[in-house]
């Protein structure tokens, strides 16, 4: 079946990345939205059960499915940009998760986040290169072989300086998605954030790709960070991107659908009243579609196709194997050191730095969340400083995992061989655990301490030591999901996070 521009899709209109904290907004204020976005990855809950490593919780679809809006599946579990096959078990459940949310079209990112060996912590850019679409076009093919409805591919996010031995963005994209024969995400923020990063500029990236089959518009805000424009879907749209996509949308004959992306950290921050007014803006951008009388597709340069192989300039390391590229980078932004040409190019590469910077801010960001007594145990004992000591120790022996529960479970494991002269911090772990467990299955689960815990529970609780320690003895507390399990402080969203992808 052909999914490009002939496609047969609905209009959708204009929604929202889905956060249970948005809900508020959606009450009060339906008519901003027509359609929600849900990344479904972050729905589901991991069970550390091989046979079936993760369930989609029938409550929280239901939740979901209940709104009264029209619902789009966005993954960002098995993105498309590089040579490791998707996990099965998250197939099947992406494949569910559309069926029951009766999504038209589904889309994941034209970036890779594992290599053979590790997942990388981050959504990293593939290799532009006839090998590197080859790859790709051959994941495209085999995602939309395994899901029931078409798929389109987004534009992918680079911190990474442009390489004159790969083709530039566009032309790469529109290689891609042609060969393909898929619909495009078009992601506005993406590439606004690229050209002012220093990769292609906007307006030659949209010269270059076929705007017939950009099915799907995302924007969002972003912000600075060590010299760099971060898409951290933090805010609200600058002004500058909202007049790139006046410009673009009137363009886009096949375009169904734009949503806005914030992540569920930054929505108090920004506020429900201003994430309300974005959408207006959004609404405004929706009715500027069909508009254009400009050719919505200026045809491929015949000399694109000739430019390949290009030849390295002196400092630069022609890579013909996508995998080899992906174990480089992967291993380089978690902090390995490898030896070899492309990996002393790599390193001095000031993007390599920031996305290593970022996947060590996401890692901490997961255990805070997951172990919060055990975590502001470790600061108060041990300052903040001793606290990063420790992770920066655990990052240099333990590769990222993919979703919270994993990574916190791994570093429980990772202190627990550390034999800290600690006793608490083991008993608090072990409370942490089984709660997090019991929130996940549902199952009553019973905890022992070996002195009375509620002094050192209610003291962390309240951001500092106990004054006295705990009666010594032999003391249980039952953990179940709508009690102490349920009570003690925990964010759903944390627990079923999935890692900060961008």
């Amino acid at each position: 079946m052909s999914t490009g521009g002939e496609v047969h899709l609905p209009e959708l209109g204009v929604g929202i990345t889905y956060s249970s904290k948005l809900e508020p907004l959606f009450e009060e204020s339906p008519h901003l939205f027509d359609v929600i976005e849900v990344e479904p990855q972050t729905m589901w809950l991991e069970t550390r059960n091989s046979r079936q490593p993760y369930v989609l919780p029938d409550a929280i679809l239901q939740k979901v499915a209940r709104l009264p809006f029209r619902k789009l599946v966005h993954s960002v579990g098995v993105p498309v940009g590089g040579s490791v096959p998707p996990n099965p078990a998250q197939l099947t459940l992406l494949r569910k998760t559309i069926e029951r949310l009766d999504s038209p079209w589904a889309s994941d990112h034209l970036s890779f986040n594992s290599t053979a060996e590790f997942h990388t912590g981050f959504f990293l850019p593939p290799r532009q290169t006839p090998a590197g679409v080859t790859t790709i076009v051959a994941s495209i093919a085999s995602l939309a072989n395994a899901l029931p409805v078409p798929i389109a591919v987004e534009t992918g996010v680079s911190y990474l300086r442009p390489r004159t031995d790969e083709l530039p963005d566009g032309a790469f994209i529109a290689s891609v998605i042609e060969r393909a024969d898929c619909g495009l995400l078009l992601d506005l923020h993406n590439i606004f954030a690229n050209a002012a990063n220093g990769r292609q500029p906007v307006e030659e990236f949209l010269a270059q790709i076929p705007f017939e089959r950009v099915w799907e518009v995302h924007i969002a805000g972003g912000m600075e960070m060590d010299g760099f424009w971060l898409d951290a879907h933090s805010g609200r749209i600058p002004a500058p991107l909202c007049k790139i996509a006046e410009q673009v949308i009137p363009r886009l004959p096949n375009l169904k659908a734009i949503i806005f992306e914030i992540f569920p950290s930054f929505i108090e921050q920004v506020g429900l009243d201003a994430i309300g007014e974005e959408m207006e803006r959004l609404r405004a951008l929706w009715n500027l579609r069909g508009q254009s009388v400009i050719p919505t597709h200026i045809p491929k340069d015949p000399a694109i196709e000739h430019v390949w192989p290009l030849q390295p300039q002196p400092g630069e390391t022609s890579v013909a194997a996508p995998e080899l590229w992906e174990q480089t980078l992967g291993n380089l932004v978690i902090g390995r050191i490898i030896d070899s040409p492309l990996a002393a190019e790599l390193s001095s590469d000031p993007g390599v730095t920031l996305v290593a910077r970022l996947i060590q801010e996401f890692r901490a960001s997961m255990i805070v969340n997951i172990f919060r007594l055990s975590a502001r145990f470790l600061m108060l004992a041990l300052t903040p400083d001793g606290l990063r000591m420790i992770l920066n120790d655990f990052w240099s022996k333990h590769p990222p995992h993919q979703f919270a529960v994993t990574e916190a479970d791994a570093f429980a494991a990772y202190l627990r061989k550390l034999e800290l002269n600690l006793p608490a911090l083991y008993s608090l772990l072990a409370f942490e655990q089984a709660a997090i467990a019991t929130l996940t299955d549902n199952q009553t689960r019973v905890v022992q301490f070996d002195m009375d815990p509620l002094p050192l529970l209610r003291a962390l609780a309240a951001g500092r030591m106990p004054d006295q320690p705990g009666t010594p003895g032999q003391f249980e507390i039952e953990l179940t999901a709508d009690g102490p399990a349920g009570s003690i402080g925990f964010d759903l969203e944390a627990f079923e996070q999935v890692i900060p992808f961008h």
